[in-house]
């Protein structure tokens, strides 16, 4: 069995490290680039770390799938931070860069959330489980749910 893409980005799906462009400040998870998916340079990228909870931005509630997945099963995009944009060191768009510290678009399975609670605007935590298995290996990474303490 050889699946490279899942071993090759591992640890940077179990850190929720994504890649920031030095032209335009678009960050791109879980993929690296080497050219900016938003403004085509071929730069340098720096590698940054994502925030734990983001804000649901789109979804739509999957009813019909394979026997393998459990429905009804919540998909969302959501706007996740990065974890230096917030360290009150600057590096916020308050430093004079207006696109630097800007969020990552994440596509996200929901977990342990009830789909009739889904709404856009929402606020949505990280949890690190078990996604699917490759021939009875387990292959782990990050879904989202509501944080705990609060209920939807």
């Amino acid at each position: 069995m050889y699946e490279p893409p899942f071993w090759r980005d591992r640890d940077r799906n179990e850190r929720l490290a994504a890649t920031e462009c030095s032209s335009c400040g678009y960050v791109s998870f879980p993929e690296r680039r080497e050219v900016c998916k938003r403004c085509g340079e071929r730069g340098e990228f720096s590698e940054t770390t994502l925030e734990e909870r983001g804000i649901v931005q789109s979804y739509v509630v999957q009813n019909r799938l394979p026997e393998a997945f459990e429905t009804p099963l919540p998909l969302a995009v959501l706007d996740v931070p990065q974890v230096d944009a917030n360290d009150g060191e600057g590096t916020g768009s308050e430093a004079g860069d207006e696109n630097a510290g800007e969020p990552a678009r994440v596509y996200g399975l929901f977990t342990e959330t009830d789909p009739e609670a889904m709404e856009i605007g929402m606020e949505a935590e990280a949890v690190f489980r078990e996604t699917f298995d490759i021939e009875g290996l387990p292959v782990h990474s990050f879904k989202f749910t509501v944080p705990r303490g609060e209920s939807r």
